[in-house]
Formats: C-alpha cells, sequence, structure tokens
C-alpha cells in the first residue's frame, strides 16, 4: 500500500501540473529578466569578415577570420548602459600575419526597459598590424589611429543577472602609415563586419 500511494501521489501531481497548464497558467521554465542597473561585464567570440584599404596599395577585400570582444561598464540608466568595449581579429593572409583591433566608449540604447534588443555606437581608437615574412630594417609594421562602430544585439535572459548576447558589428578604422616587408601603404583604412555570440552579466 505504501507504493501504491506514493505512485497515485506522483499521478496526482502531475495531473494538477497539466490542468494547471490547460488553466493558462505559465511554468516557470524561462527565467526573467532582471532590471538593468549598475555595473556590467561581456565577453564574446565569432567570425569577422576584415576589409583593409589605403591609397596606393592593393586592397583587402574582406577576409574572414576569428573575432573577440570583451567589454565593461555602467548602467546610467534603465534603457541604457556606457562602457569600453575592446575587439580584435588575427589571422595569417597571403604569408603577413595581420592583426586588426579597437578601443571604443560605446553606447547601447535599448528602445524598451522590458526588452533585450539594443542599439549600440561609440567612437576611439583602432589598430592594424601587418607583419611580413620578410622584415627589413625599414619596416613599420602597426599603425593606429581614429575609431568608430555601430551595431545592434540582444540580451536573452538565461538566469538571474547573465545573459546570452548575439551581436552584430560594424568597426570602421582610419590610420596612418605603415612599411610592411618594405612595401609602403600610405593612409591605410580598414572595416571589420563582426558577428558574434557573447556573455553578459549585468
Amino acid at each position: 500500500m505504501g507504493a501504491l500511494a506514493r505512485v497515485l501521489m506522483a499521478v496526482g501531481i502531475l495531473a494538477g501540473g497539466s490542468g494547471g497548464l490547460v488553466a493558462g497558467q505559465e511554468p516557470a521554465s524561462n527565467p526573467e529578466p532582471a532590471p538593468r542597473h549598475g555595473f556590467w561585464f561581456g565577453a564574446g567570440f565569432g567570425i569577422g569578415s576584415l576589409g583593409r584599404t589605403c591609397d596606393i596599395c592593393d586592397n583587402l577585400p574582406g577576409e574572414s577570420g576569428p573575432t573577440a570582444y570583451i567589454k565593461a561598464g555602467g548602467t546610467p540608466d534603465r534603457q541604457m548602459a556606457i562602457g569600453v568595449e575592446l575587439t580584435g581579429w588575427h589571422k595569417k593572409v597571403q604569408g603577413s600575419t595581420i592583426t586588426s583591433g579597437s578601443a571604443l566608449v560605446v553606447v547601447s540604447l535599448y528602445p524598451s526597459s522590458t526588452s533585450g534588443l539594443f542599439l549600440k555606437g561609440g567612437l576611439g581608437g583602432s589598430l592594424y598590424r601587418q607583419e611580413a615574412p620578410t622584415k627589413p630594417a625599414s619596416d613599420t609594421a602597426q599603425t593606429t589611429g581614429f575609431g568608430l562602430t555601430a551595431g545592434i544585439g540582444y540580451d536573452v535572459p538565461v538566469a538571474a543577472h547573465v545573459y546570452l548576447t548575439p551581436v552584430a558589428n560594424f568597426v570602421f578604422g582610419s590610420l596612418g602609415n605603415i612599411r610592411p616587408g618594405g612595401v609602403f601603404m600610405p593612409g591605410v583604412q580598414q572595416t571589420l563586419l563582426q558577428l558574434a555570440l557573447g556573455v553578459t552579466f549585468h
């Protein structure tokens, strides 16, 4: 009788749960998004397409490679986040090792205080480095300059104060001159189209 009673009790619990669902009660399976406030931190990885142009050289039309970002900041308002974001891209292309990076002050705006959708924009610094297989003494492999970014993303709550964040970013850099492998490249500019999936902690 003890075992039978336990089976009947389990059936009753299941039936009661099913009845609650039929009646329109929502199961507590999806975590509710916590209000955005205070300090936040995030990081992510993905794929990016890097393009590079200069005044008198062959262009790099769009090279796919691994990309990553890390960001941190504060939340002055439930619909605004301000912080610093570092973005990087790295790959060996035609024998040269190319590194692209940026350090930007970014503002993210949430159109709705109850939705994870956000739009972002930012300004800061940009870096481009191209290391050739042969390195003459006159080589200047790295240049820095002005950078900006714009993007869109969505915070998907997965736990209390933890979000999965897919993002699509555009990063632009207007840089100086370099001379990788003895080849002079003046007025370098770069663009990065980045698709990444990250984790954000609010």
